[in-house]
């Protein structure tokens, strides 16, 4: 999902670079690597698991208008906010 998305990657790249170093071995590259993938597989995983039940389906169907009119509201002010602003 995130692969798409060139901020989540580079934000990626900037935190693993602050956090290796430049005495980083091979070793050390291959850890963050291998739980980063572990990290994102369950929490991916587990977000399709909870979100594919059927209560939570239900849920969803009740409350999306909602969600939507307050992401609404909440871009539309955003947008406005860009707009309005001296840069």
């Amino acid at each position: 999902m995130h692969l798409a998305n060139p901020k989540a990657v580079l934000a990626w790249i900037a935190l693993v670079t602050l956090g290796l170093g430049a005495e980083a071995s091979w070793h050390d590259v291959a850890t963050i690597l291998v739980g980063r993938a572990i990290l994102s597989v369950t929490i991916f995983g587990g977000y399709a698991l909870a979100f594919s039940t059927a209560p939570m389906i239900r849920l969803y169907r009740r409350a999306r208008r909602g969600i939507e009119g307050v992401l609404a509201a909440f871009f539309g002010f955003a947008g406005l906010r860009l707009l309005l602003s001296r840069v």
